[in-house]
């Protein structure tokens, strides 16, 4: 077990370093412009209870790997917290086994979505980590930084994974918070000044959708209007952003609270000092929910659609119709609100057929703004279940975590449509909906805003078709197939 000694310099209070690992990338740079929500509500919640926090912000302030490491070395923290998603635990576990090259004696703590996913084996492949934290980790993270101050064993801290010697010891489930209002609000002031800034109003979603990994779990939670009308207020007082983005999962679960929500924001005239953005399901909205989006400045409404293809929409447990997205979309677009949709190529037993499905459809309700992803097997998801068992048509190509980016690199394909088809699909997407609706100057636009993305998705989808064709090559001439292509049984495939 690791401790902290009791301090008894400067007052009873720990120096925390809270580590956001920066972009892998140019590409991933892309999609690192937003500060992080969790690891705010840790620095509030730590900075609440008297621990004294660094924030170490890989993705907005632009630090290295590098950076940190160093840092860390002259600051010398009691406790480094460490937060991550699947696709960043690599670079997580790397800066975590630096950090003790420098500095040996500190506790190393890793928490985030993949670790609520994952569990123990979180500390099995870190071996820098001293704890994981499963669960919300708002009061887990200060009661673990107390623990250590008093040198108590954290051991048996209700979501905590410790690291014992040569054992790792898996504490009790922990249960979520009773009363989310009690929480600080984000301690956004540790961050470097963003034009926008998100609010979460409820945890939790009820849907079954088999993409997802449910990290807030299945029971929403929710705040009372009053909570995120103060926290509102709090924002546009101190920070000033052009911009909050709402970032439930579903603005609109609970359809008579958000309206509340909605109605207040034009009654402190919130609306007229700040754009708003949200995303819903597309078998919540109504005319009065649409309208009161448009009134209280919200500019762009997200709605999830995964696919066009109406069995596959049954399959993935969605629960919508491809009519209730249009009936969504043209109701949005009557009243004025900008429309993101979203969708995923690579559902389970997906055809060319079906995705074809997708392209035409896309270009059919045409929405001003768009994202198509590959599916990606998180852990913890059913997706991820199948692909293990190589249900669903699909072939896992990567273990890596590095590989599990939606939008970039790509991990599964199906046994009819290879990855690089499927990326192929995924540029078809945005070309056909641009093309099919004349919208070539937005066309153009968007290349040369993110030249970065687009070249990254072409390299990708030209190197998987060399790939493919060398395979193709070799099955023919009876040699074995390269492992990313042949995945099969518990060894990972190295790439």
């Amino acid at each position: 077990m690791i401790s902290v000694r009791p301090r008894t310099r400067g007052g009873s209070t720990l120096r925390i370093a809270l580590v956001q690992p920066p972009p892998r990338s140019e590409y991933d740079q892309h999609w690192a412009r937003f500060p992080s929500l969790g690891i705010a509500y840790i620095a509030s919640s730590l900075r609440a209870s008297g621990h004294s926090i660094n924030l170490l912000d890989g993705k907005l302030a632009g630090l290295t790997v590098d950076d940190i490491v160093a840092r860390v070395g002259e600051d010398r923290p009691d406790l480094v917290g460490i937060t991550c998603m699947t696709v960043e635990f690599p670079r997580a576990v790397e800066i975590a086994r630096r950090i003790k090259r420098v500095h040996a004696g500190v506790p190393v703590v890793v928490g985030g979505a993949h670790v609520n996913a994952v569990g123990r084996q979180a500390l099995e492949e870190g071996e820098g980590f001293d704890y994981a934290c499963v669960g919300e980790g708002e009061y887990l993270a200060r009661e673990l930084a107390d623990a250590l101050e008093q040198g108590a064993d954290p051991a048996t801290i209700p979501g905590l994974i410790s690291r014992s010697g040569d054992d790792i010891v898996v504490g009790a489930v922990r249960p979520p918070p009773d009363d989310y209002d009690a929480l600080p609000f984000p301690a956004w002031d540790l961050f470097r000044p963003v034009d926008t800034l998100p609010v979460i109003t409820h945890r939790g979603c009820p849907f079954q959708c088999v993409f997802c990994s449910h990290n807030s779990g299945f029971k929403p939670r929710y705040r009372t209007p009053g909570n995120v009308l103060d926290e509102i207020e709090q924002i546009l007082e101190r920070y000033s952003p052009r911009r909050i983005r709402i970032e439930d999962e579903t603005f609109g679960l609970h359809m008579g609270r958000t309206k509340t929500i909605l109605e207040g924001i034009i009654d402190r005239g919130f609306h007229r000092r700040v754009q708003f953005s949200a995303q819903t399901r597309v078998d919540r909205v109504d005319e009065e929910f649409m309208r009161l989006l448009k009134t209280a400045s919200f500019e762009t409404l997200e709605l999830g659609v995964e696919t066009g293809n109406p069995e596959v929409l049954r399959r993935i447990k969605k629960g919508i119709t491809l009519e209730q997205v249009e009936h969504a979309v043209a109701l949005a677009k009557a009243n004025g609100l900008r429309v993101w949709c979203k969708f995923i190529l690579g559902h389970p037993d997906e055809t060319h057929a079906t995705i074809r499905d997708t392209v035409d459809f896309i270009a059919k309700i045409n929405p001003h703004q768009l994202s198509v992803s590959i599916m990606t097997p998180f852990p913890g998801t059913p997706i991820h279940e199948m692909a293990l068992r190589g249900e669903g048509g699909y072939r896992l190509l990567s273990r890596g975590w590095e590989d599990f980016d939606k939008y970039s690199s790509g991990v599964l394909e199906l046994e009819t449509v290879s990855l690089g088809q499927l990326k192929r699909y995924q540029i078809g997407c945005y070309v056909n909906l641009y093309i099919r609706n004349h919208r070539y100057r937005e066309l153009v636009r968007l290349v040369s805003a993110n030249r970065a993305v687009g070249w990254e998705m072409l390299r990708s989808a030209a190197g998987r078709t060399a790939l493919e064709t060398v395979r193709r090559g070799q099955l023919r001439r009876g040699h074995r197939v390269p492992s990313a292509f042949s995945h099969t049984g518990d060894a990972p495939a190295r790439r």
